[in-house]
């Protein structure tokens, strides 16, 4: 048969390996790509964020500066009126007062209808003025621009009759009053009428705060939230829009210190509000241009400016995040692929290993078995001649003995004698390290083929402290002098269903392992306990167990929970319970259920090339002549005839620990 075609075809499969671990070598930057993916992620909203409130605080630093600007040119504009107002008012009022310099109060009342028809010519070009009138120095109202005859009037009582006649106050402004003649709000710019060097009375003119209002309310058309007021030296509002503006005042009083020049200052209310508040004084100070805005009103206008920009950074953000957001998705699920089919992958390996060590192993157990039936024949022929020789010493000697009894010549039949009891003693020691020899040779071939050879196994419950006490002077024999044995089995350790006498040649085997590890002497432990209590680490099953597990979803669930899950039933119960079945007196595997045996020692350790090699038959790394490489191999065999499994952990340096899992049963009732 042609088989010249199994090397190519050998070589195709090894050639089309490299590919599959480009491919893998291509998808191994898939954390990197995801942790690129999410930074670009929170840098679409983070990013856009920061920009924008940078660019926000910029832009509410400049509406700030808008507002400020706008403050200081309204009140401005509001100085400058009320300065125009003001020097028109003195006008007038000077006029009167040099018209009336050498009148006396009758001579005043003489020519009341002269001074009523002028003084009602200049009201009319003073639209500020409501009315203008003449008093004597009792506070009799003389003459007036809106009456004629002046009616009944007496200022004595008032503030701006204080100040002039009084406290001799060159001007003044009054509050805010309803008017004499006709009540109407107005304010009284006031100043002395002189008779000769001699304090007369007063000139006053009446001014409507509507004209004031009117004026401010057309300079604010444009602006959203700004009020303009025109305030005395002591907070006094005499005109503001819009009316009435009860801040005003308090505001006056706050800011008073501002001099003209002086930036707008921030004012708190009693509410929390802030203000942006300028004054300018009109004139020689006796009033002032005061323009405040509330800070909420600069936060509109700058929210207006911010809205656009924040709609769209936010829409592109939000694009662009959604974008990021579905290719981390899509870099997730291709790492999800790429991890299920590297676990196929490493599954399909796993089994081909497999496959190809049994394979292996099938072939080397038909060679094992092979090489141990031709030994066995070799040994049982020279057994066969053993015999025979021993069976001629053993008459030889006889033969001797009864020539002996021939009366010849003593000394010489003597000597004879002698060397020939020394031959016979010779050839007998030769003969019985032959048959040692051929009794080793045997239990070897035994050996061998019990490796390739399954034999039926007799499996039975085992208590592992009572094992390990009864295993323990041949454990302790088989370490040595130098070396520590410690035991570590759980108290709730459920007994294991296997093979005891196996189980003890699998923990003299691991013993004289461990001897070997450790020369120097040092510490083995062996420790039990049920497979995820507490005493047993964070050791899990091996695949092959736990696939197996998972293949008994038919098994009622009481019998498949691990005894640590068993709340609701005590050991001793369970072990009651499957002791009430038909089969009472046998031990009764629990299924799925696993004990972990360990055996720890502290030596040299292994490579993990070596470790994996471990459970190989005629596997060693002893020297020639101190290991066959049977050890181990009976502890995996051992396992796998008893439903179980074994691992082997090891470093160098750290030791080295085999772990072997047997399946749990319960003990039978004894009655």
């Amino acid at each position: 048969m042609d088989t010249s075609n199994s090397p190519q075809t050998f070589d195709t499969h090894a050639q089309a390996e490299p590919p599959a671990a480009a491919h893998a070598e291509s998808h191994a930057d898939y954390p990197l790509r995801r942790r690129v993916a999410a930074l670009l992620l929170a840098g679409t909203v983070l990013l856009p964020l920061c920009l924008l409130a940078g660019w926000g605080w910029l832009a509410l630093r400049d509406a700030f500066a808008d507002a400020e600007r706008q403050c200081v040119l309204i009140a401005r504009v509001v100085q400058e009126h009320a300065s125009k107002v003001m020097e028109s008012n003195r006008l007038a009022d000077q006029r009167l007062r040099d018209l009336t310099v050498h009148w006396s109060n009758a001579d005043i009342r003489h020519h009341e209808l002269e001074l009523h028809r002028r003084m009602a010519r200049m009201g009319r070009d003073l639209p500020q003025a409501f009315a203008l009138g003449i008093f004597g120095d009792d506070g009799t109202l003389l003459a007036s621009s809106l009456l004629y005859p002046a009616p009944p009037l007496n200022i004595a009582g008032r503030e701006d009759y204080r100040a002039i006649m009084l406290e001799r106050e060159p001007t003044h402004l009054s509050a805010v009053l309803l008017g004499g003649v006709i009540p109407e709000p107005v304010f009284k710019a006031s100043m002395p009428r002189m008779h000769g060097q001699r304090l007369a009375g007063i000139v006053s003119i009446s001014l409507r705060p509507s004209y004031f209002a009117d004026f401010y309310r057309q300079l604010l058309e444009n602006t959203d939230g700004y009020r303009a007021a025109l305030v005395r030296g002591d907070g006094a509002v005499l005109a503001a829009y819009p009316w009435p503006d009860p801040d005003a005042a308090r505001f006056a009083a706050q800011v008073r210190h501002l001099r003209e020049g002086d930036g707008p200052e921030r004012v708190g209310r009693a509410d929390g509000h802030a203000w942006l508040v300028a004054v300018h004084p009109v004139g020689d100070g006796v009033a002032s241009a005061m323009v405040s805005v509330p800070y909420r009103v600069v936060y509109r206008a700058w929210w207006r400016r911010m809205a656009p920009a924040s709609l769209a950074a936010a829409i592109v953000s939000a694009v662009l995040s959604l974008s990021l957001w579905s290719a981390l998705r899509r870099i997730r699920a291709e790492e999800a692929v790429r991890r299920r089919w590297r676990d196929e992958r490493a599954r399909r390996e796993q089994l081909e290993k497999r496959y190809r060590q049994s394979r292996k192993f099938e072939a080397m157990g038909q060679l094992i078995a092979s090489v141990a039936h031709d030994f066995r024949n070799v040994l049982a022929v020279i057994s066969a001649y053993t015999d025979v020789l021993i069976l001629r010493t053993g008459g030889a000697g006889h033969r001797s003995g009864g020539d002996g009894a021939d009366r010849g010549d003593r000394v010489e039949r003597a000597e004879r004698a002698e060397r020939a009891e020394r031959a016979d003693r010779a050839n007998r020691t030769a003969l019985a390290g032959i048959r040692k020899s051929l009794a080793s040779g045997a239990l070897l071939a035994d050996r061998l083929l019990g490796v390739v050879r399954r034999r039926e196994h007799r499996r039975e419950s085992i208590a592992l402290d009572e094992e390990l006490q009864q295993c323990d002077p041949l454990i302790r024999a088989t370490l040595g002098p130098g070396i520590a044995l410690r035991y570590a089995v759980s108290p709730d350790c459920l007994p294991v269903h296997a093979d005891r006498c196996e189980l003890g040649l699998a923990l003299l085997n691991l013993a004289a392992n461990a001897r070997d590890a450790m020369p120097e002497g040092g510490l083995l432990e062996i420790g039990a306990a049920n497979l995820g209590a507490a005493s047993s680490g964070a050791a899990t099953l091996p695949p092959e167990l736990d696939a197996r597990r998972g293949a008994e979803g038919s098994v009622d669930g009481a019998e498949r929970r691990r005894p640590e899950e068993r709340t609701d039933e005590p050991a001793d119960e369970a072990a009651d319970e499957a002791a009430d079945g038909p089969a009472a007196d046998a031990a009764t595997p629990m299924r799925g259920v696993y004990v972990r045996i360990w055996v720890s020692d502290s030596g040299i350790g292994m490579p993990a090339h070596v470790a994996d090699r471990a459970l190989e038959p005629l596997f060693t790394t002893k020297p020639d002549g101190v290991g066959t490489g049977l050890g181990l191999s009976q502890v995996a065999d051992f396992c796998r005839e008893a439903g179980g499994a074994v691992t082997v952990r090891s470093a160098p340096g750290k030791g080295t620990t085999v772990t072997l899992f047997l399946p749990a049963c319960h003990l039978p009732r004894r009655s």
